[in-house]
This record gives C-alpha cells, structure tokens and sequence, in this order.
C-alpha cells in the first residue's frame, strides 16, 4: 500500500525506537518529529536520523555486525502467552486414572 512507509501514516502518538544490538532505546513525539523532519519523510530514513549516530550503523564491510535500531511498534506483536499455540490445540483430554 502506497504512502504506508512514511512518518504520516504512523500509527501512534510516541514514536519508539530499540536496538537488537545494545540497550539503546528512544521515544519521540510524532508532531516534533513530523516539524522537525516533514511529514513525508520516509520511515528508513527517518530512522538513519534517529538512529544514524551509532558506531555500527555505516559498516562498510560486508560480515561486520550492523546497527539493530528499529521502531518498536512497526513489528508484528508477538503471541499472546494466554493464547493457545498450535501444539496445544491438538491436546485432547484424556478422562481415567486418578
């Protein structure tokens, strides 16, 4: 879907960003950020502002680590632990021995 990539179609307030790499993390409001960098920014580049001074993040060599800076609420969420997987569904219960 056309224009889903760009800071104005975010879908919340705070914009979060993580890294997978080390502890650094952020929050920013989306209208400053929309002020300061324009609405129609795109999210990656976006993020090369947000994240672009990190030691690793221009690795110029190919199997060097790279920076793990991501936006935290773009990722799909994971399972809900009270939600059953797949494994489970498939149990039956077995009435007897007691």
């Amino acid at each position: 879907m056309p224009g889903t990539d760009i800071l104005s179609s975010y879908p919340y307030v705070i914009v979060r960003i993580e890294c997978r790499r080390c502890t650094r993390k952020g929050a920013y409001r989306l209208a400053r950020l929309a002020a300061k960098y324009g609405a129609e920014i795109p999210m990656l580049e976006l993020l090369a502002h947000l994240a672009g001074d990190c030691a690793i993040w221009r690795t110029r060599h190919p199997g060097a680590p790279r920076c793990g800076a991501y936006f935290i609420d773009l990722e799909f969420p994971a399972q809900p632990p009270d939600r059953p997987t797949e494994g489970a569904r498939r149990l039956r219960l077995v009435k007897g021995s007691g």
